[in-house]
């Protein structure tokens, strides 16, 4: 093989970071969260290097305002110290050392930290809808499990605080029943609930199951409820056990009354 062959079939191979020129670039409002275990140590790639994030379990992430390929990537990363300050030699620090005695108490700056990708395949991946506006979306990240991306469209006022969202992750309907009343959710699908319980009170919620034409009881509990707060339940099969449902409940907490921070990943200039 000749080397101009060889250098051909390297970058044929090569994937790169950023989308090529004529593919379309999507913008995205999202909000992450990890159906196993805290995620840390995972990013986004932004150019050749990455965009550090923490996905938690029982919250959604800090939003992240999205500008990139239409295949949206989470990669495992390395973190490398990068000292914000060259280090003094020994007689540099003995000098200033004697200059600085009358003045106590100040301490050296934490280095900060560049991420990098690892190199390694992504450990979760999507394909968002391109030519479709802004997209607003909840991705809940399993890794391991086929692609391990599932998106939930957010659209603004779909989903507002003081609501419930119940998606159903198991192979059969399942009745939710609060003081608003009853509403199925079938198998793979979800809705948004009020429960028509008062701001700071408490309510009841049942969760039936509908198998082999019967219903089941199969969770109960009484639940606080705040307007100020959404939240997300995720409704899983109990290992062989119809009658009994897992279900998680994420919180998604408005920004604090001095702000929240966007994460924003993409080309400068993307918004």
């Amino acid at each position: 093989m000749s080397f101009k062959t060889l250098l051909l079939a390297l970058l044929v191979g090569a994937t790169p970071l950023l989308p090529a020129a004529d593919s379309p670039v999507v913008e995205a409002r999202l909000k992450l969260i990890s159906t196993t275990r805290p995620l840390v140590g995972v990013g986004i790639a932004r150019g050749k290097k990455a965009e550090g994030i923490v996905i938690p379990t029982d919250m959604f992430s800090e939003e992240i305002i999205y500008r990139g390929p239409a295949r949206f990537e989470l990669f495992e990363l390395n973190t490398v110290a990068k000292p914000t300050e060259s280090i003094p030699t020994t007689s540099e620090k003995e000098e200033s050392s004697a200059k600085a005695r009358p003045a106590r108490g100040i301490k050296a700056r934490e280095p900060s930290h560049e991420f990098v990708p690892s190199g390694r395949p992504p450990l979760a991946w999507i394909d968002l809808p391109a030519n479709q506006g802004r997209l607003n979306l909840i991705l809940l990240v399993t890794p391991g499990k086929d692609n391990g991306i599932t998106a939930l469209n957010d659209v603004p006022g779909s989903f507002p605080p003081g609501s419930n969202r119940y998606f159903n992750l198991c192979g059969f309907p399942v009745i939710v029943k609060t003081p608003s009343g009853e509403q199925a959710i079938p198998p793979g699908g979800t809705k948004v609930i009020r429960p028509g319980a008062k701001d700071n009170d408490y309510y009841d919620l049942q969760l039936v199951t509908k198998t082999d034409g019967a219903d089941r009881l199969a969770f109960s509990s009484r639940i606080f409820h705040m307007e100020s707060i959404r939240k997300l339940y995720l409704l899983i099969q109990a290992p062989g056990d119809n009658a009994r449902l897992i279900v998680r409940d994420i919180e998604d907490r408005p920004p604090s009354a001095k702000g929240g921070t966007l994460t924003s990943v993409g080309p400068k200039g993307g918004k």
